[in-house]
């Protein structure tokens, strides 16, 4: 990828710092920074050597951005994400894509209307691990699809204080932030989901959005499902567990380098798969790729209203 891409980074908290790493791993330059905390910004920009803008419209005016990746509590990603394309400017969106369908929408109508390129950030489809899971399930390994199984939880109870449980600024708790990638994973292996119940709870005291949930879908081809997550759990857990008629692959997190595969009255067997530093420099290649090329990247902007949409009607 030449150096010649200047990539913007629009909020400047933790998961900035990935998309920083993916952009970098693919020789593009961080040209540009922006945070409403100054002092966030220009952290980020003396790590990368990035001008800080006094807001992200200026950065967008500049003339000195290609692309942005939209790192900022969804409430204000539809601004952001509107903003850029409306200039031209090719968007990395991190997930949820907004807070609410209507302004997940209003970002796939200005992405219509734009020639440049919109790509949902669901990083762990490029997990090496969920790659070769993919291919193993489009293969027939498993054989006809029966049962997806997904937590992501553990002990976050520090989310109590922070924007992730106050619904104006996140939209929802943990359903929305963290099965987000649940539901896409769903999709991803399984097909679309036609058919969902859920169940949430907050035991947070004072918040206004859920902490504990789980979400149950079926796709169109038979195929169920059961995502979890909570931020309240005492032990951590995170893995994504495939089954079919014939087949089983399981991908425990916590062992980030190896894939467990069975066949039906076989015993286990293990492949070793690399970490993929989290998925985003892969995530990040095909989104530049999309970029140059001028074309649709394969994760979509109908994938990210589908999930966005799933989340919203389990509320």
């Amino acid at each position: 990828m030449s150096k010649e891409i200047r990539a913007g980074i629009v909020g400047c908290g933790g998961i900035a710092n990935s998309h920083v790493k993916g952009y970098l791993e693919n020789e593009a330059v961080i040209a540009g920074v922006f945070d409403v905390n100054s002092e966030s910004s220009s952290a980020l920009a003396g790590e990368t050597g990035a001008e800080v803008f006094e807001s992200f419209e200026s950065m967008l005016k500049s003339g000195k951005i290609d692309v942005i990746s939209v790192c900022t509590p969804p409430v204000a990603h539809e601004g952001v994400a509107v903003a850029a394309l409306t200039s031209g400017i090719s968007v990395l969106l991190e997930k949820p894509m907004a807070n609410d369908i209507e302004s997940g929408r209003a970002i796939v109508a200005a992405a219509a209307e734009s020639d440049a390129v919109l790509m949902p950030a669901f990083r762990h489809r490029f997990l090496p691990a969920l790659q070769r899971m993919k291919t193993l399930v489009d293969e027939g390994f498993i054989g006809a699809p029966v049962l997806f199984q997904n937590v992501f939880c553990g002990p976050a109870f520090g989310m109590k204080d922070k924007w992730f449980t106050k619904k104006a600024i996140a939209g929802g708790g943990c359903v929305l932030d963290t099965s987000s990638h649940s539901v896409d994973l769903f999709r991803f292996l399984f097909g679309e989901v036609v058919e969902q119940k859920s169940v949430t709870h907050a035991h947070f005291e004072g918040t206004d959005v859920e902490d504990a949930g789980i979400i149950t879908v079926k796709a169109e081809n038979g195929a169920v499902g059961t995502m979890s997550s909570t931020f309240v759990a005492g032990d951590g857990i995170a893995f994504v567990d495939a089954m079919g008629q014939d087949g089983r692959v399981v991908y425990d997190y916590l062992n980030p380098t190896e894939l467990r595969l069975r066949k039906r009255g076989e015993e286990w067997k293990t492949e070793s798969v690399e970490t993929g530093n989290g998925g985003f420099a892969a995530e990040i290649k095909l989104f530049l790729d999309a970029v140059a090329k001028g074309t649709e990247p394969a994760v979509t902007a109908n994938d990210a209203v589908r999930c966005l949409e799933v989340i919203i009607n389990a509320y």
